[in-house]
Order: structure tokens, then sequence, then C-alpha cells
């Protein structure tokens, strides 16, 4: 007992430092300082937000306009639009980019890839899709922010959900001649769909 008390003694400030040793640098592992992160997360989520509302808004109306098959067709020919003009307006890089892309313009580049994949681990090891965070990172000269998407609304399945059950089916085939190599349907209320992507110089 004497000798476990001695060891822990002389060990545990060869821990302590080793860990603080091995910490990665903020900066050059492209993770924000603790003073800039809860600004540069209000700031993230401000922008997301926004487009949010913006897409939300005229695809809700492109939906009552001609319901489910017209809403895909406006997100085809209208949604990268949009999200143009709010960067130029922002000052910033706005998109989306998932897993399972609908278009192949939201794939994801090779941060997003990361972070998706560690989204994913989460998701795999228990956490409710509810839970997951806005993270944001230094990347080079900018501010990377990322906040999950997640199929938050019935609305959502007429174009994401389930085939033959909660999938529109008119949605379905106009989904099949835009997109022939749709990732993006299978989903179930809550589920997590993807990532706002957003960047801005830091």
């Amino acid at each position: 007992m004497v000798y476990i008390r001695a060891m822990r003694k002389v060990l545990l400030p060869v821990i302590l430092f080793l860990l603080q040793a091995c910490a990665p640098d903020p900066t050059e592992h492209g993770v924000l300082s603790r003073s800039e992160q809860d600004k540069v997360l209000d700031h993230g989520a401000s922008l997301a937000d926004a487009a949010f509302a913006a897409l939300s808004s005229t695809l809700q109306q492109a939906m009552a306009e001609g319901g489910p098959e017209h809403a895909v067709d406006f997100c085809n020919k209208t949604a990268w639009s949009l999200l143009d003009s709010l960067s130029v307006v922002h000052g910033a890089r706005i998109r989306r980019t998932s897993d399972r892309p609908r278009s192949l313009a939201n794939s994801p580049d090779q941060h997003e890839r990361e972070r998706l994949d560690e989204v994913l681990k989460h998701l795999e090891a228990g956490m409710g899709a509810a839970y997951l965070p806005a993270e944001a990172f230094v990347l080079g000269d900018s501010i990377a922010y990322y906040k999950p998407i997640l199929i938050a609304s019935p609305l959502c399945l007429k174009c994401h959900g389930k085939a033959g059950e909660t999938l529109d089916g008119d949605a379905l085939r106009v989904i099949r001649e835009r997109y022939p190599q749709d990732a993006a349907t299978g989903y179930a209320l809550g589920e997590f769909r993807g990532l706002w992507s957003i960047r801005w110089p830091r």
C-alpha cells in the first residue's frame, strides 16, 4: 500500500506533464482559442439561422404552390443561388453538405468529410442527433463553422423520407430525374441529415 502511494506521487506529475506536452496547439490543429469560441459560435449560428429561414420560407412557398414535386424542382433550380446571395451579403461562404448528398455539388470537401465522420461516430456511439453540438475551427486564414441539420419536420419527409411510406411519390419521380445519384432519402423524423458549413475570414 505504501509502495502504491509512493508510485502515485512519482507517476502523477509525469502523467500530467506528458498530457500537457502532447496537447494540440489550438491554432496549429484548427481549434479556436477559448476567447474566440463563444463569439465565433454565435456569429456562425446567426448565419446558419438566417440561411435556414430564407430557404425554409421559400421552400414552404414552393410546397404550397405545387406540392413536394414543385419543392424538389425549386431546390434544384433556386437553392444554390439563394445561398450564394446570402454568402455575398454576409461576407461568408454558406452551404450545406452531407454524408448522403442529394446533389453532387453538396458533396463534402476534406475538412467537411472529417467533421461528418466525427458526427457519425458520435451517433454510432449512441448520442442523440438532437444533442449534436455546433463546432468551429481555424482553417488556414478562415473560420470554419459547422451546425448539424436534422430532419426536424414531417414536411421534410415528403422529399427525404422512406419510399412507399413517408416519401411523396411525385417528389420521388422528380428526384430520380433531377438527381440520378441521389442518396438523400430513407430518413426518419429527428435523424441527422447533414451540416451547415460556413466559412468566413478570421
